[in-house]
């Protein structure tokens, strides 16, 4: 439902005239991440590319990384969150758009060990994908230093020119 809700607010925009439906991408960070890697597979497909930040990838993998942390409510809301919600790793087959994923190689909330497996996922399935790692950042993307946001931002514009839906010059010439 989360997704639905994601997508009519996507076509939303798009009725209104106010975004293109043949160049729609998802970006999210941490929560968001997740939420781009699941949009990368679902159909019908409405994006023409995602891109996913410091994504958990992994269900259980996340739930064993905080099983030890968790106690009382919190244990019993963390687990019914995740208990019947998708696990992008197990959907990869699926997944019908370029992705770029992108995660710090010491982020503390996401392991990136979820990248790692998520690329050997993309990799045995031949999707299409990109992958920046981000050498010493950490999780939250408020807490990237400068030169992490030059590269994630250059790796964004450049993935979205070149990756991403229709290219411009193709748009061109169809009009023609």
């Amino acid at each position: 439902t989360m997704q639905d809700v994601k997508d009519d607010a996507a076509m939303y925009l798009v009725e209104r005239g106010l975004a293109d439906p043949d160049r729609l991408a998802m970006f999210g960070w941490s929560y968001g991440g997740y939420a781009a890697l699941v949009a990368a597979a679902r159909t019908p497909q409405i994006y023409q590319c995602v891109i996913a930040g410091a994504a958990v990838a992994d269900q259980t993998q996340q739930v064993n990384y905080y099983r030890w942390q968790l106690r009382g409510a919190q244990k019993e809301r963390q687990m019914a969150y995740r208990e019947g919600s998708i696990n992008p790793v197990d959907e990869v087959e699926k997944v019908n758009v370029p992705i770029l994923l992108i995660h710090g190689d010491v982020d503390q909330r996401v392991p990136i060990t979820h990248a790692n497996r998520y690329r050997k996922e993309l990799d045995k399935h031949n999707k299409n994908y990109r992958y920046v790692e981000l050498e010493g950042a950490d999780h939250f993307s408020n807490t990237l230093f400068f030169h992490h946001q030059i590269e994630l931002y250059e790796s964004m514009i450049d993935f979205l020119a070149n990756d991403c839906g229709m290219k411009p010059e193709l748009t061109a010439q169809a009009a023609d």
